[in-house]
């Protein structure tokens, strides 16, 4: 599988979250629109807001060329500035490694405030103005 072929796959992965039962769920699920963040050229996110509760579910790709897309979910609270990691994965042309996608509540989590550039860069992004400025061009 190439390249293109792989972030296809990448991007094919649920990239939608807090729906009514899943405002719980720590990673992003299939049930409400995302919208898409430019990063780098090697990097790209989704974001789902949570307007109600200030949290928002991020999930980061890193393309790695030939070893696959590294998958990160965040989730940010912009009311108190902090964060957590809430999965990581490895996305390959035989499949996500590990398969499992975490489980875990957003009550789970352990939250921290950002501190280093790219933690920064990520709650900046979407508690900031960038995130404003996409919700008008919110993905239906």
């Amino acid at each position: 599988m190439n390249k293109l072929s792989l972030i296809s796959v990448a991007l094919s992965f649920p990239l939608f979250a807090f729906a009514a039962q899943a405002d719980t769920k720590a990673v992003l699920s299939e049930n409400e629109p995302t919208q898409m963040v430019e990063g780098t050229n090697f990097n790209w996110y989704a974001v789902a807001t949570n307007d109600t509760k200030g949290l928002n579910k991020i999930r980061e790709f890193h393309d790695m060329g030939a070893s696959g897309v590294q998958q990160i979910d965040y989730v940010v609270n912009c009311s108190n500035n902090t964060m957590a990691m809430a999965d990581f994965a490895v996305l390959t042309p035989q499949g996500r490694m590990p398969a499992n996608i975490s489980s875990a509540t957003v009550d789970m989590l352990s939250f921290y405030k950002p501190v280093i550039h790219h933690d920064l860069k990520i709650a900046n992004s979407v508690c900031g103005k960038q995130l404003a400025m996409l919700k008008t061009n919110a993905m239906p």
